[in-house]
């Protein structure tokens, strides 16, 4: 636990008064809003409620990301990612990948009439999980090989990636020997790619299928890119990433246009309610201080450039309205609900290893989650889904950590509670 320094010499006191003298200037929406918002995340953090939203820096590092928490111990793992084949191997197993996405997205893209069916839709959400863990399972190898998954500086004599140096792309990106070049190549990897998967996933679990069709489009004019082009597509320094262990955020880049505040501002006031709790707390650990810190400071760049790129929980759209079509509608079936009994012996075994990873069913019982979650958010998370709706967001975690044990034992806990709903 750390000692906060006299108010005179406390950085984070002294961020906040930056941030303020930049929202004071004059009074304006959105921006008075904005900031209102990420004052009570901040206090929510210092209440242990939250974490500090990961960034991206300029090495392409956020700690508390969520490619930290994949599985390390390999018996435990859902893919093993082709992670034996060591860092020579990382290069044509992406490839491998990329190519079937994109493949899979030709496709999509090229059936006449409605192409874009609920089913088809579903998997090419599947796909874009596969891809996303691949990587994801990749880049946590990486920051293991290289800090031992420690939050210390670089270690002596090493020299951290920089992940927007162009000069990497002008020949093969993997063509690296030092652990500290590999690091370089799986997080520029997972940068580049994580936000277009992200971008599609959530609009998928938003069921909205325009923005899930922007998504794929700006997905594969990037697939379609050369590779040494592509470092013009990573996100700036700022971005915001998944947080450790948690679902997928809505992440909205934009410029608002700045007007005349006509409501009353409560920023002043929410902006003095966490100064006090800063002076009064001596509890927080040093690290959460100086991630609220760069926070704060990263929130007064977005105010000063009028360029804001926040991360929010995704909505549902739960029917389609004029021009904004959904992917689903709303449905009262489901593999699940017909065969209760089924899909409980079908998680037991899987759980108890009769099944194994080898003969396929996992991802096609993680897609069905999804799908049940689906129904679930159309009920509004009604009487009897809203028990399953830790169980549902706990699957859906451990099957994107890779997790054998957490997901199969979730699994018999979503299967347990629809035989005892369903009587049987």
């Amino acid at each position: 636990m750390g000692e906060l320094p006299a108010e005179s010499d406390n950085p984070l006191l002294a961020a906040l008064r930056q941030l303020n003298s930049c929202v004071n200037r004059e009074s304006l929406q959105p921006l008075n809003q904005l900031a209102e918002e990420a004052l009570v995340g901040w206090t929510r953090v210092m209440d242990g409620q939250e974490v500090v939203q990961p960034r991206l820096d300029e090495q392409g590092l956020a700690p508390t990301g969520f490619h930290f928490g994949m599985e390390e111990i390999s018996d435990n793992r859902l893919d093993h990612c082709d992670l034996g084949k060591g860092k020579e191997g990382f290069e044509p197993a992406l490839q491998s990948r990329l190519d079937g996405l994109q493949e899979r997205l030709e496709v999509f893209f090229a059936q006449s009439g409605y192409r874009s069916s609920s089913d088809q839709c579903d998997q090419v959400m599947l796909e874009l999980s596969l891809v996303s863990r691949f990587l994801n399972v990749w880049s946590g190898e990486g920051e293991r090989r290289y800090r031992h998954r420690s939050r210390r500086p670089d270690p002596p004599g090493s020299h951290p990636p920089n992940l927007y140096d162009t000069s990497l792309y002008d020949t093969s990106i993997y063509d690296n020997q030092a652990s500290g070049e590999f690091l370089g190549t799986v997080r520029r990897q997972l940068i580049l790619w994580e936000p277009l998967f992200n971008a599609a996933i959530v609009a998928w679990d938003e069921n909205h299928l325009d923005n899930f069709d922007r998504a794929l489009t700006r997905l594969l004019e990037a697939l379609r890119q050369p590779p040494q082009n592509r470092v013009f597509l990573l996100p700036p320094p700022g971005f915001p990433l998944r947080r450790l262990g948690s679902l997928r955020q809505k992440i909205t880049v934009f410029e608002p246009e700045q007007r005349s505040l006509r409501s009353r501002s409560v920023y002043g006031v929410r902006s003095h309610q966490l100064e006090e709790r800063i002076r009064a707390n001596l509890s927080i650990p040093n690290t959460v201080l100086e991630d609220l810190r760069q926070d704060v400071i990263h929130f007064t760049r977005m105010v000063e450039t009028n360029h804001f790129m926040l991360a929010s929980q995704p909505g549902f759209l739960r029917r389609a309205k004029a021009g904004v079509p959904t992917i689903r509608n709303q449905s009262n079936t489901h593999p699940y609900l017909l065969d209760p009994n089924g899909l409980f012996k079908k998680a037991v075994l899987f759980q108890n290893s009769t099944y194994s990873r080898e003969g396929g069913g996992l991802d096609l019982m993680f897609l069905q989650c999804r799908q049940l979650e689906r129904l679930a958010r159309f009920d509004g998370w009604g009487d009897w889904t809203r028990p399953l709706r830790g169980p549902l967001e706990r699957v859906s975690i451990a099957w994107e950590e890779n997790r054998w044990d957490a997901f199969t034992e979730t699994l018999v806990e979503v299967a347990e509670f629809i035989r005892r709903q369903a009587g049987e």
